[in-house]
């Protein structure tokens, strides 16, 4: 059963420990308002909501559920319309808290967030019975009395570990893009290099000054530099984070070229 108008005003000393106004009083809901807006630097009472950007925000409502209620938040139609959406978790009785909502701005355009606007809306539900263990009785009851923002509190460990696992993810399947580009480009330099010697030898047959000496020279000089070519598709695609390869590689190059030089 969802509480109505006059159930509200009628209980809402029991369910507002501060922020309470009887003309935020909806027909079936109760208008909450901001009060901060929380970033990684400090709190603020006005914001810009860049698009597809979200923020945390406090209310300046705080509640304490009694123990046959339970409390959801909703959108404002009105917000919706401008591309406001909020996401917020469910109230359990016995859970005394200011209220933090997530908004996120999924429009294209940029939104202003101010102190004492109306941002969402409560919905109060009333229950069968009361719970054999409120919020406050459970061990894992983090966010109760959280009157100073606690970020993700003890969850912390848990969430990052979940997200260094997204993040070990996302590195393994840049690598498998890398390691296509990388064979496709080789095979491509290689291609390139056998084309090259070829053309480059048969359009010498022709030459007066032809010798073996020569050929060497010329094919080394060539090689050479496709070995370049190729080591560093394969230096930067493939290996671009470890920095030892990039050092072999110049040092073998480096060789290379002083022992051509002294061929040549």
């Amino acid at each position: 059963m969802v509480l109505v108008d006059k159930d509200i005003i009628q209980r809402n000393q029991e369910i507002f420990i501060n922020g309470y106004n009887q003309k935020n009083v909806q027909s079936i809901s109760y208008d909450i308002h901001v009060k901060e807006i929380i970033t990684d630097d400090t709190n603020v009472e006005e914001y810009d909501l860049n698009p597809r950007q979200a923020i945390m925000v406090r209310c300046i409502e705080e509640i304490s559920v009694p123990m046959d209620l339970m409390i959801k938040i909703e959108n404002k139609n009105s917000l919706i319309r401008n591309g406001i959406s909020i996401v917020a978790p469910v109230y359990n009785p016995g859970h005394r808290t200011p209220i933090y909502i997530r908004v996120e701005n999924i429009s294209s355009n940029i939104f202003k967030i101010t102190k004492d606007m109306p941002i969402a809306q409560l919905i109060f539900i009333k229950l069968s019975s009361k719970p054999d263990i409120t919020y406050d009785q459970q061990g894992n009851a983090s966010f109760n009395e959280e009157w100073k923002y606690k970020g993700l509190s003890k969850y912390k460990d848990y969430y990052e570990e979940r997200t260094r696992k997204v993040e070990k993810a996302k590195k393994e399947l840049d690598d498998k893009e890398s390691s296509i580009y990388t064979n496709i480009l080789t095979m491509m330099g290689i291609f390139v290099s056998i084309f090259s010697l070829v053309s480059i030898n048969f359009n010498q047959l022709n030459s007066k000054n032809l010798t073996a000496d020569f050929i060497l020279k010329m094919n080394l000089s060539l090689g050479t530099i496709i070995a370049l070519f190729i080591g560093l598709i394969m230096v930067f695609l493939r290996n671009r984070e470890d920095k030892n390869i990039l050092k072999i590689f110049i040092g073998l190059m480096v060789v290379m070229i002083i022992v051509l030089f002294f061929i040549l």
